[in-house]
């Protein structure tokens, strides 16, 4: 996870934050709901950098992110 923003702030402002994140170098850049995963606080759109199969990986592509883009960390996100 790259970032939290209010779901009142706008989707484009999220989409700002995956675009400063692509200009960064990170791959795989998107954004969620958090309404729709039962795994995350509603109300907010997060914005992200890759999908990994485990939380070791996770935590390994977050730790070299941070180095783009402070703040980064691994979650877990489930539907």
């Amino acid at each position: 996870m790259l970032a939290s923003l209010p779901s009142s702030t706008g989707i484009g402002a999220a989409r700002a934050k995956a675009r400063q994140a692509l200009t960064a170098g990170l791959q795989t850049v998107g954004v969620l709901d958090s309404s729709s995963f039962a795994s995350l606080h509603p109300g907010y759109y997060v914005v992200f950098s890759g999908v990994y199969g485990t939380l070791a990986r996770a935590q390994r592509a977050a730790t070299a992110a941070a180095a783009r883009y402070a703040n980064a960390y691994a979650r877990q996100i489930t539907p």
